[in-house]
């Protein structure tokens, strides 16, 4: 287990780069944009559809896995003080095997439509100018399929700590 936990380390840390350099390629294409339209009134194309296309698709699902790996997503903790160790490992094992479900869930259907949208060459017009769309499909299932993964490894360390610093 350990192999496929360091592997899901890696693939999670790996695409939480490509988010950042996302995030990256985002700030440089919109202050292109802007001293571009301020300084020389011309404005880069697509801007908008680059954004809401490629930059924050990569920015949101790209390191969910790595979100879910480090345990950063939202918890609400009202009773936990209740449950004893053991009654959390067995929450959070109920909470990873949900989420394996969810996640999915919304790997398989985004997969469809992106193999959907990659069959039909989807694009779209900005200024006259055809962009092409389709590959930031991809981004939701493997976003998803991954955090998928992650739960998945999770349930056998929730279950069977092997210190006593993963049972806590």
């Amino acid at each position: 287990m350990n192999t496929l936990s360091r592997i899901t380390d890696r693939l999670t840390g790996f695409l939480s780069y490509f988010g950042m350099i996302g995030v990256l390629a985002m700030m440089l294409h919109i202050c292109a944009d802007i001293i571009g339209r301020t300084l020389f009134d011309i404005s880069v194309p697509a801007t908008l559809e680059m954004v809401t296309r490629y930059y924050m698709l990569m920015l949101v699902l790209l390191p969910l896995g790595w979100v879910e790996s480090k345990r950063f997503m939202i918890m609400v903790e009202a009773f936990s003080g209740l449950f004893g160790k053991l009654g959390l490992r067995i929450v959070d094992t109920l909470v990873s095997a949900v989420s394996i479900g969810i996640y999915s869930v919304l790997a398989v259907s985004t997969w469809e439509k992106a193999i959907e949208q990659y069959n039909v060459g989807a694009y779209i017009v900005a200024l006259d100018t055809q962009i092409i769309v389709w590959p930031g499909y991809f981004t939701l299932p493997f976003g998803f399929g991954l955090a998928a993964l992650v739960c998945l490894v999770r349930i056998p360390l929730l279950l069977f700590p092997q210190s006593a610093s993963e049972a806590a």
